[in-house]
């Protein structure tokens, strides 16, 4: 019965031809969506690696003020900031955290090779304000000011990346003539949201025992933030307060208060906007060639009146007539599904999209096939109907 099918329709592949090329580009193109919602998908089910609730931050713009200036008005303000009961923990923040649309990297060299994380830089109290995961060592502290390497601390991806099975911990990576050591590592800190992917991430410290580690923090106005860990409930009149005693210190900055849970939503859609825009240009195209497939399969069948009543009157039964029907769209959809599959493992065999792995490609790709072919069924099962419902005395009336 299948290879009697399968003839079937390789004798009308002229005819079928479009509707099998339409079937093969909208696989292709559901495979990728497919792709790109796994792995979002996979990223949501990812630990975020910290923790935004009760945490607020302040962004400041200090405009042409010098580095001393600055120094000495944050001075001020963290002083100032200890003093509010409201105030758990405070940090100094480089991180981008909940700004998937800023990339910040940085090149080591280890071993003789040479590698690239995303660098994020906090200060010693970061850990706690995030409440972060420290795997193994430990996070930035006092200690660190008399350390004559860099203190780096790293994500366990990019230990496992980079160092495999061996302790990363202690090691010693380079850049240039300047050389840091790793002295802790953390799970995860997917500082661009729920929807946001795993990286290589690395931290370095910000201190104001430090010129240089001051100046990691103050070079940057895009970014630099205060964060603030709130003592639960805290009301949201007393951003006013925060706002008032801040701006009182630095009269010529430019500052904002806000929560991270206000921006998280923001991060979110804008970690979504491409798979949502390549979602709905599949489901159009879907649409338009469901419609086309059922427009051929109706039209087919109508035209073969004559064939399903002989068939009816030489005692095939509704069932069989429902299952040539159906069988003869699944084959047509085979055939595209058996060259949309040629092309489809060409992306993990030569990484055309190096941010899906393998795993990945897999899921979607068994996910288009059981959509094509669940879209096909729809689409004859109607047509079947009418077919199987057609008399023999009608049929020979027709002709």
């Amino acid at each position: 019965m299948i290879k009697h099918l399968f003839k079937i329709i390789w004798n009308r592949k002229k005819t079928n031809f479009t509707t099998s090329l339409g079937i093969f580009i909208s696989f292709i193109v559901l495979f990728l969506v497919m792709s790109f919602i796994v792995y979002t998908a996979q990223n949501y089910l990812a630990p975020l690696g910290f923790d935004y609730k009760d945490v607020w931050y302040v962004t400041m713009d200090w405009k042409d003020s010098s580095q001393e200036e600055v120094k000495e008005i944050l001075i001020q303000m963290e002083n100032s900031l200890k003093s509010f009961d409201e105030i758990k923990e405070m940090a100094y923040s480089l991180a981008f955290v909940f700004i998937p649309t800023v990339m910040s990297t940085i090149n080591y060299e280890y071993d003789g090779k040479e590698f690239n994380t995303e660098i994020r830089k906090g200060s010693d109290g970061l850990e706690k304000v995030l409440s972060m995961n420290i795997i193994r060592g430990r996070w930035f502290n006092e200690s660190d000011n008399a350390a004559i390497k860099h203190p780096l601390v790293i994500n366990q991806r990019t230990k496992d990346d980079i160092f495999g099975d061996d302790i990363a911990l202690g090691k010693i990576l380079k850049r240039g003539e300047t050389e840091y050591q790793i002295i802790g590592i953390i799970d995860e800190f997917k500082n661009g949201g729920l929807f946001s992917s795993t990286k290589r991430i690395s931290f370095l410290r910000i201190s104001m025992n430090s010129d240089v580690e001051f100046k990691r923090f103050s070079s940057e106005v895009m970014g630099s933030r205060i964060l603030l860990k709130m003592r639960p409930n805290t009301s949201v009149e007393f951003e006013e307060t925060l706002m008032n005693n801040l701006t009182s210190i630095a009269k010529n900055w430019q500052i904002k208060v806000n929560s991270m849970e206000a921006i998280k939503d923001s991060a979110s859609l804008q970690s979504l906007i491409f798979p949502i825009i390549f979602a709905v240009v599949c489901g159009f195209l879907i649409i338009n060639v469901g419609l086309g497939l059922f427009g051929v399969i109706w039209y087919n069948t109508n035209r073969r009146k004559a064939e399903v009543g002989l068939r009816r009157a030489l005692g095939s039964t509704v069932k069989e007539i429902h299952g040539q029907i159906i069988g003869e769209a699944v084959v047509l959809s085979t055939f595209a599904l058996i060259f949309g599959s040629i092309f489809a493992v060409q992306f993990p065999l030569l990484g055309i999209i190096p941010i899906f792995n393998t795993g990945i490609y897999t899921i979607a790709y068994f996910i288009s096939i059981s959509s094509i072919y669940l879209l096909t069924c729809i689409c004859a099962m109607y047509p079947s109907k009418v077919a199987a419902g057609i008399e023999p005395a009608e049929a020979l009336r027709d002709e």
